[in-house]
């Protein structure tokens, strides 16, 4: 053997010894942090909450904030899953369950994830909610998706999930913290269908006026449609009518017998001894809402029915550890009017004006929906719990109805069958509960997305096991038809009526409906991209649904928007009139950098509105109708130390200012704009009765009172210019009062 073989062979030797030296003892941290990793969790993160009650946790809900809202798509286009470190799945189990079916991590918590993926983008703007919790509601629904998934609550696998949800909540902190948006970013967006963890927050809704029928010539000055603000703080509510005007709607007497049209409207004859000697109750006054206490109530929903009458709803969960649900039927008149019961309990007993009704629903997350067959509404929800395997039932209840505990046995409880087929027996539908439901008359729509990986070879399932899946695409549509019999509990004749089979990524997650058309099942998403923000469709109806491209055009030619049109929630709106339009309303808005001045501050608000037919084809472009840029602008006092009372420091995002709730504001759509008819509003936490409201003009948007507020406390000042140009909307935000966009950006005819 030659002398220069022998140098080759110890040279090459020589380096797999030196490799070897230096892997050796990253695979020694390697298998430490695997092995160690579950006692590090265990040691850092504190026990999820006393869980005992075998439920799913509570998942996302949609909120209608208007009559002509179809859906709101939040969410920032940026998706919704479990955006983990790859190696995440390294440090979990992956044992089969007992179908013989993986989950991995990021499909395995995904409802978990989609909750906490909204929490961290609208949690702040919306509900107050800081991060830590985002996490830890994060973490609890983790928990409780591992016991449905490993089918067990015993001792072992109940402490097995401890460590589960700690080690998901562990690499949230590590790999997503930085995710959290605070109020410089984040923006408002209702999801929460249980805010037990909220210490208070501001919701309005937009309803038609709830005495204009009743007497025309009064309230002949009053728009069509109102906006109602609700306030919460800590389940404590008062509502607000912010357009209303100082209109009476009852005048201070001592006899019984007066009684006003308005009070005979909501079904009192007779005045009980808390409106009497009461001084004037005035239209705009702020009025408590006496809902049953010791509850976490969450923001109402409304319902238009069949014969277009405005619900107020109400589905309260008695405590996050059972599935008991307070169910309270309202509506504008009512709550504008008097609500105080005699007797504090969620019953007819209560003696309220207001319909009360509690059951236990077997479900998180019950909604309210019409039954047109039965003429009523009902709670509607789907349940995992009723069956060991975690097939799926349907389970529904009359929310007006009273318990008949004596006469009829169980009637505190909703009635609940089981439904059939593969897609939703067996566990395979838990993916039902992972996205938001679309509820229509008599109709109940979810999304099952698959939360087991397809079978795959070894090396692939080990790859997957060390990697994850990022993205869950394969799924299901339910489309339940919903039927009882009239003023029953019963849900006879509900079923699934379609199954849709999908291949479709959830970064289009939310899917959201484009009309409130039974049979029409064509949904609408947001995709954001360094290029910018695009609107897609997805028609259901086909055999093998996918995702297209919705045109949108202004000044006869397409339009490309800035990915920051994205960043608050987008309208769909049917209009409600002979030729229905659907709309897309954006709108975007930022601050103006850091204040030169203590007393005051400035943001830019930007909205554009696209239509098209109702009944048009589906490849029918959006054009543009009207737009506007406008510059709000505020002064103030300077009382660092009050959110609305301080200019907002970028350096500190979580210190809130006017400016920055402003930013993060709803966006409502009505008929409130006077006698102008349809109008956009933005609610004003600094102002609350002085929301900003834009009506139309020219193609564009002006405010109906430019200044508001008093000068030695605090003012605001909005001013508003056309946005017609392609160059400035396919671009970046101009903050501050330079937002004015000049006549030379505007393209010529």
């Amino acid at each position: 053997m030659s002398k220069r073989f022998v140098s080759k062979r110890f040279g090459v030797g020589l380096l797999l010894a030196c490799v070897a030296a230096l892997l050796l003892p990253v695979l020694v941290v390697l298998v430490d942090m695997i092995f160690l990793h579950q006692t590090m969790v265990n040691s850092i993160y504190k026990n999820v909450d006393d869980v005992s009650d075998s439920e799913m946790p509570p998942t996302v809900a949609s909120f209608q904030s208007g009559p002509d809202v179809v859906s709101t798509i939040g969410g920032s286009g940026e998706g919704l899953n479990c955006s983990l470190p790859a190696l995440t799945n390294i440090f979990f189990d992956h044992r089969a369950d007992d179908k013989g079916r993986r989950h991995l991590v990021l499909q395995r918590f995904r409802q978990a994830c989609v909750f906490h993926d909204l929490c961290y983008r609208h949690g702040l703007a919306t509900y107050g909610y800081n991060q830590n919790d985002c996490d830890r509601i994060m973490q609890n629904a983790a928990f409780r998706l591992c016991l449905y998934i490993r089918n067990g609550d015993d001792a072992d696998q109940a402490a097995r999930c401890e460590t589960d949800s700690k080690m998901v909540l562990a690499g949230v902190s590590i790999g997503g913290a930085d995710a959290y948006r605070a109020w410089d970013r984040s923006t408002y967006f209702e999801f929460d269908s249980d805010p037990w963890r909220s210490s208070g927050f501001l919701v309005s809704r937009v309803v038609d006026h709830p005495f204009k029928s009743i007497d025309r010539e009064k309230y002949h000055d009053e728009p069509d449609q109102v906006i109602l603000t609700f306030e919460n703080k800590r389940s404590n509510l008062t509502v607000t009518c912010v357009t209303c005007k100082d209109v009476p709607v009852f005048q201070t007497t001592e006899r019984r017998s007066d009684v006003s049209a308005e009070l005979r409207s909501v079904g009192i004859e007779r005045l009980p001894d808390a409106l009497l000697k009461r001084e004037d109750q005035i239209l705009s006054n702020t009025n408590p809402v006496w809902l049953p206490p010791r509850r976490h109530h969450a923001a109402p929903h409304l319902l238009v029915d069949g014969a277009g009458k405005n619900h107020l709803i109400w589905v309260t969960r008695n405590n996050p550890g059972d599935t008991i649900s307070c169910l309270v039927l309202a509506d504008a008149a009512k709550l504008l009017t008097h609500t105080l019961p005699k007797r504090d309990l969620c019953s007819e007993e209560a003696g309220s004006q207001l319909t009360m009704v509690e059951v236990d629903m077997y479900a998180s997350s019950p909604l309210p929906m019409e039954i047109p067959s039965a003429n009523g509404i009902f709670a509607a929800a789907i349940s995992a719990k009723r069956e060991d395997d975690r097939s799926l039932s349907f389970c529904l209840r009359s929310a007006s109805r009273k318990v008949e505990r004596e006469t009829v046995k169980n009637d505190d409880q909703a009635d609940c069958i089981l439904l059939s087929g593969p897609e939703v027996s067996g566990g395979a539908g838990l993916g039902a509960f992972q996205n938001f439901a679309v509820i229509r008359p008599g109709q109940q729509i979810l999304f099952a997305r698959d939360i087991a990986p397809s079978p795959a070879l070894l090396p692939v399932r080990l790859l997957q096991n060390a990697l994850g899946v990022k993205y869950s695409s394969k799924g299901t549509m339910l489309v339940i038809d919903v039927t009882a019999h009239s003023q029953e509990k019963k849900a006879s004749g509900s079923r699934i009526r379609k199954t849709v089979k999908f291949d479709i990524d959830d970064r289009f997650d939310p899917m959201m409906p484009i009309t409130r058309k039974r049979d029409d099942l064509r949904f609408l998403s947001l995709e954001s991209s360094m290029e910018g923000v695009g609107v897609r469709m997805i028609d259901f109806e086909k055999e093998s649904p996918a995702v297209g491209d919705v045109k949108l055009m202004m000044n006869g030619s397409d339009v490309n928007l800035h990915r920051s049109w994205a960043s608050r929630p987008v309208l769909v709106l049917e209009t409600r009139e002979r030729l229905p339009k659907t709309k897309l309303v954006f709108s975007r808005a930022e601050i103006a950098g850091e204040s030169a001045s203590p007393n005051a501050e400035s943001l830019s608000l930007e909205t554009l509105v696209f239509e098209r037919a109702a009944d048009g084809p589906s490849d029918a472009p959006f054009v543009k109708t009207s737009g506007a840029a406008c510059t709000v602008k505020y002064k103030f006092q300077s009382l660092p130390d009050y959110p609305c009372y301080r200019p907002f420091d970028p350096k500190r995002p979580m210190r809130a200012s006017a400016a920055a709730r402003m930013q993060a504001s709803q966006l409502l759509v009505g008929k409130f704009a006077g006698q102008d008819g349809h109008g956009i509003a933005f609610p004003d936490f600094c102002l609350q009765g002085e929301p900003i409201i834009l009506k139309t003009e020219d193609g564009s948007f002006a405010p109906m009172t430019k200044t508001v507020g008093e000068e030695i406390d605090k003012t605001r000042t909005v001013t508003c210019d056309p946005l017609d140009s392609h160059k400035y909307i396919s671009g970046p935000i101009k903050p501050g009062p330079d937002v004015t966009v000049s006549a030379a950006d505007r393209p010529r005819p």
